[in-house]
């Protein structure tokens, strides 16, 4: 079956979605697509896109429909709610939802599918915006292989690395692990950044040695330049870091395991929030340790 013939919808048209659909078209799919937001939709019709006016009709339309929205909410409305995307669907058809959630959320909707003769599939990603529109995201799976097997061609032009890591829920606990390692690592790049500046290290050359030294990270080799230069344009929203750790936190009490790393570095996104800082990149985290040690970084 050629690529032109697949008919794939996508829902969730956000500075993620709006990029994986372009690689999509780009790949040769026809893809139907919905947004709350209208304007989100016009413009990737004039790329090729077929608008939708709800989830259901995308089910309609679709034999696999990905979802790429922000929260557990969203995800649930969108797929079980009144013009969802179950009520359109067909059977055997699949779902597949990139966006990063609580995993029991995923395994209670993977159970809700399947009573409808559905398929579903969670494939958080990786590697924000510009992972995804240059089509380089991680992609981290979770789902039987037999439903897996299917959309690997949708994945693959989406995404570079492609990871089957389970069943239904896996994909999201490995999602949240890295997130909660991203979130963690950058606020230790903005608490050690402001600590050097504040003693008078020269910054440039700082960033020059980290990086060839055992204390770089991608946090700080991808971020700390940044920083240097008070730029916060969002890649990943501080807001969405901010969900993420709290998902892990949830997460973590539900199996009772003790995170006290965890739990402090959310209450420092907390409080980045807090600050009016949600719309920036998760990196604006060290402005909160700016804040709280009276001292701003000098380039």
């Amino acid at each position: 079956m050629s690529k032109k013939s697949r008919k794939i919808g996508f829902i969730g048209l956000g500075e993620m979605g709006s990029r994986m659909v372009k690689n999509l078209i780009d790949d040769g799919f026809e893809v139907i697509a919905y947004d709350i937001r209208k304007d989100a939709v016009t413009s990737l019709e004039t790329l090729g896109a077929i608008s939708a006016d709800s989830p259901k009709a995308v089910g309609e339309k679709s034999e696999i429909v990905v979802l790429s929205l922000p929260s557990s909410s969203e995800v649930i409305d969108t797929v079980t709610g009144q013009n969802g995307v179950l009520e359109g669907i067909k059977k055997e058809g699949i779902i597949v939802d990139t966006s990063t959630i609580d995993p029991n959320t995923t395994k209670e909707l993977e159970k809700i599918a399947k009573e409808k003769n559905v398929k579903f599939v969670d494939a958080p990603v990786s590697g924000g915006t510009i992972g995804a529109e240059k089509a380089t995201l991680s992609i981290m799976v979770g789902g039987k292989k037999e439903v897996v097997d299917p959309c690997m061609d949708v994945l693959n032009a989406i995404g570079e690395n492609i990871y089957h890591v389970g069943d239904v829920g896996s994909g999201q606990v490995f999602k949240l692990i890295n997130n909660m390692l991203v979130g963690i690592n950058l606020a230790a790049v903005g608490e050690a950044m402001v600590l050097a500046s504040k003693v008078g290290a020269d910054m440039k050359k700082l960033s020059e040695v980290i990086k060839t030294s055992a204390g770089t990270s991608w946090a700080f080799e991808t971020k700390a330049d940044n920083i240097l230069v008070d730029k916060f344009d969002p890649g990943f929203r501080l807001w969405l870091q901010h969900k993420d750790l709290a998902l892990a936190r949830k997460m973590a009490s539900d199996d009772g395991v003790p995170c006290p790393l965890l739990a402090l570095v959310y209450e420092m996104y907390e409080s980045s929030k807090s600050m009016g800082l949600e719309d920036l990149d998760h990196s604006a985290v060290v402005k909160f340790f700016e804040k709280i040690s009276n001292s701003k970084i000098n380039a």
